[in-house]
């Protein structure tokens, strides 16, 4: 088996606890992977925002943040933006608001989120008056206030995912990708083609680094691309049962209550 050279993971129900805590052991783990010369990738779901403060507690090769959207270097250039076009995204909106009418939409622009009325915000978004967020009056005016388009965010009032997921895919079709992070009654659009795995392997091509030279941990169907893309794919043993199914051949890494990417880390160091 080739040993990884990029060690790529998720945060939330991967790397971070319940808490959203980083244990010591992860700390040790991805400090350790550094010194040995392995690049550390984190790929999230999360605004640039909400992962700096997880970011600045070890060293980084690359942050991938709101699924692909944004791209951040420790050189302290300007992120590499793929956003959604706004007429592509007026589009999709209208496609999803025929499709599923109970849906509210927000926008990430990589500095703060906005939202239309119809958006439902949750404990993930923070204290309604939060800087970071900006409540407007409509769809329209959120299409001309929000730019760049890094993720577009739908949410049902009250029609169950199982539902909406599908509803979402026949509607929107090729005109964005769609991802689910884990969110209540909530889709995830992104320009087309924008997906955690893509991202990852344009990364590791300038790199020079092969698939099967990096493993990845995840727990959510976002991650499936990476996951799938990378020679060692690991679910987490709390993860979406999407991932766990065996057909799709995946490691399994202990739970993140166990610390289990830095588990499976520790034993990629033994073997160097």
């Amino acid at each position: 088996m080739v040993s990884p050279r990029v060690i790529a993971t998720d945060l939330d129900g991967t790397l971070l606890r319940f808490d959203g805590s980083l244990s010591p052991r992860t700390l040790d783990a991805l400090a350790a992977a550094d010194g040995a010369g392995l690049r550390v990738v984190i790929v999230t779901a999360r605004p640039p925002l909400a992962t700096t403060m997880v970011s600045d507690r070890f060293t980084w090769a690359a942050r991938v943040c709101a699924n692909g959207a944004f791209v951040h270097l420790p050189d302290g250039s300007d992120p590499l933006v793929r956003a959604l076009e706004p007429e592509a995204a007026r589009t999709v909106i209208e496609k999803l608001a025929a499709a599923v009418p109970d849906l509210g939409f927000g926008i990430e622009t990589g500095e703060g989120f906005l939202h239309e009325p119809g958006f439902e915000l949750s404990s993930w978004a923070g204290d309604p008056g939060a800087p970071w967020l900006t409540a407007v009056g409509s769809v329209d005016e959120l299409l001309e206030r929000a730019a760049p388009i890094g993720k577009l965010i739908t949410r049902s009032a009250a029609t169950p995912l199982h539902v909406l997921r599908p509803a979402a895919a026949a509607s929107v079709g090729p005109l964005a990708e769609i991802s689910y992070s884990g969110g209540n009654r909530m889709l995830e659009l992104s320009a087309p083609g924008v997906n955690k795995g893509r991202v990852l392997a344009e990364l590791c091509e300038r790199w020079g680094v092969t698939a099967d030279e990096v493993a990845y941990f995840g727990d959510m169907p976002a991650d499936l691309p990476a996951l799938t893309w990378a020679g060692h794919g690991y679910a987490m043993a709390n993860g979406h049962p999407d991932l766990l199914d065996p057909a799709l051949g995946l490691r399994v890494a202990p739970s993140h209550q166990e610390d289990g990417v830095a588990q499976v880390v520790e034993g990629y160091l033994a073997g160097l």
